[in-house]
């Protein structure tokens, strides 16, 4: 079985080997130049991110949500699947109507709804939830990464199943 094409606005991944502090640097001028300085935006929807820096940290929450996954025990540790990917989070939602993404929206349990946007082919998907602020309409970057079992794949495509308008 051949891997599919790529779609031609797709950026190749980032090479993750090394040291992890160089690494981050590497990671951050993506953010930085795709998330913070690109200003994406969905149907003129402005995407935010999360600002935060907790104690200890130097970069943003937001940032941290993309390149890390959250461990029961030792808390955000690396991922290097999502980090090598980072840069197709800006693209996945720039493109988010191409045909090669499955967009759709999705009410939370806790009553949150939120946009789901799935480069299924290369099992990459990006979250972002529906906000309401004093400014107006926003989209909060929650995560996106890559979806790494049959389990994950499945619980997407309940979700997609459960969607809503």
């Amino acid at each position: 079985m051949t891997a599919p094409v790529a779609p031609a606005w797709l950026p190749g991944l980032i090479p993750v080997g090394g040291d992890w502090n160089a690494l981050l640097g590497v990671l951050y001028a993506v953010f930085e130049r795709d998330i913070k300085r690109g200003k994406p935006r969905v149907g003129g929807v402005p995407v935010w991110w999360d600002r935060r820096l907790l104690a200890g940290q130097t970069y943003e929450e937001g940032f941290w949500h993309l390149i890390t996954k959250d461990d029961r025990e030792y808390g955000r540790i690396p991922d290097f699947r999502r980090a090598e990917r980072l840069a197709w989070c800006a693209a996945v939602i720039a493109n988010c109507g191409d045909a090669a993404v499955t967009s759709w929206r999705y009410l939370e349990g806790n009553g949150r709804p939120r946009r789901y946007f799935w480069l299924q082919d290369h099992d990459y998907v990006v979250v972002l939830e529906e906000r309401t602020t004093a400014r107006g309409a926003v989209l909060v970057l929650l995560t996106a990464y890559h979806i790494d079992g049959p389990s994950a794949r499945r619980s997407l495509k309940r979700k997609f199943e459960k969607r809503v308008v």
